[in-house]
């Protein structure tokens, strides 16, 4: 990983996004040379369009952070409250929306001064209008966790007016997997029909995990033997040390073999493990909705906070709250919360 400023915006690019867009790019590149400047295209585009987010959050009063990994970026807002629904849209689409100047100013540029056919010039152009043009195109497509997906999500809100994260992921699942049909059936794409395939299943759990946040009812804590909780510190500190050396398989066996166990204190650590995982990814609402549901087969306050630090960063201020006065009735130490840098400033 290496990181660097833009501007006032931090940018953290991981491996796993130069990896991606090699992998993407070695099917329909005919020559390395053709190669590198598709990466080179698409590290350009998607800074470009997670530049738009990160304005827009600095607008609104956020700090926003730049991430770049895997198939994609993502823009951690880091704003004071939560926005509302007209502000949460602008917010969305202002990535798209970047993507697509990006792409006009590239087609503009190619009509101006029309590069010689063939020519690293005239690629660049071509890749630039590609890349910024389809992808803010398909980012604006109903389903979470893109771009569409958010406004589909705040416009749900916004009519409601309450939290809706159950419903949105449903209508989410539906939309992924009509458009991994389309994708499949009618278009030929068998990878774009893969993708949306995952999102969907990815949408489906988390409507089902918000919809046990939002129905369980927290049980009586039992009796714990000296055996049950040594095996969760145990494999508690393996996922920990797992984390800490970004080794998120090793992280995830031992959140699996807790949830393979018995009784709901060995499950709840397993699932704050997932929490943790999901939060160091940088999907707070997995993290959060993990937390929650950990939270509720047992009261802990680690998992509590996991819930309060996931909801804050996803611009959830007034959950976080709710979820850290949870973790100081559970037995979170008030002073190690006030010092906290992240939620210091929600305790008041």
């Amino acid at each position: 990983m290496f990181r660097f400023r833009l501007g006032s915006f931090p940018v953290s690019v991981y491996p796993s996004f130069l990896l991606a867009a090699a992998l993407l790019g070695y099917a329909f590149m005919d020559d390395w040379a053709t190669l590198l400047l598709w990466i080179a295209v698409v590290f350009v585009s998607v800074l470009v369009h997670e530049m738009g987010h990160a304005l827009v959050a600095l607008a609104l009063g956020g700090r926003p952070e730049i991430r770049l990994e895997g198939f994609g970026g993502v823009t951690f807002p880091r704003l004071p409250q939560r926005p509302s629904a007209s502000k949460q849209i602008l917010l969305s689409v202002a990535g798209p929306l970047a993507g697509l100047a990006l792409g006009l100013a590239a087609w503009a540029l190619g009509r101006l001064l029309p590069p010689e056919p063939g020519s690293p010039a005239a690629t660049v152009i071509q890749l630039f209008w590609v890349t910024s043009i389809y992808w803010a195109v398909l980012n604006l497509l109903p389903v979470i966790p893109l771009d569409g997906g958010h406004v589909l999500q705040a416009a749900i809100e916004g009519v409601r007016r309450k939290p809706s994260a159950a419903l949105a992921s449903w209508v989410s699942a539906v939309a992924a997997g009509c458009i991994a049909l389309a994708a499949w059936r009618v278009f030929g794409q068998p990878y774009i029909a893969i993708w949306f395939a995952l999102f969907a299943f990815q949408n489906v759990t988390r409507a089902r995990l918000a919809q046990q946040e939002a129905q369980a009812a927290p049980p009586a804590a039992p009796q714990l033997r000296d055996a049950e909780r040594e095996e969760v510190d145990r494999e508690l500190a393996r996922a920990r040390a797992a984390l800490l050396s970004s080794d998120v398989d090793a992280a995830l066996a031992s959140a699996q073999h807790l949830e393979e166990g018995e009784g709901p204190y060995r499950q709840a650590a397993g699932l704050r493990i997932r929490a943790g995982v999901e939060l160091a990814r940088g999907d707070n609402l997995a993290a959060g909705l993990h937390a929650g549901r950990s939270y509720t087969l047992w009261q802990s306050p680690d998992a509590a906070v996991v819930a309060a630090r996931a909801n804050q960063r996803a611009g959830e201020r007034e959950r976080a709250q709710n979820w850290l006065r949870r973790a100081l009735e559970a037995g979170a130490p008030p002073n190690a919360v006030r010092e906290d840098p992240e939620l210091g400033p929600l305790a008041g």
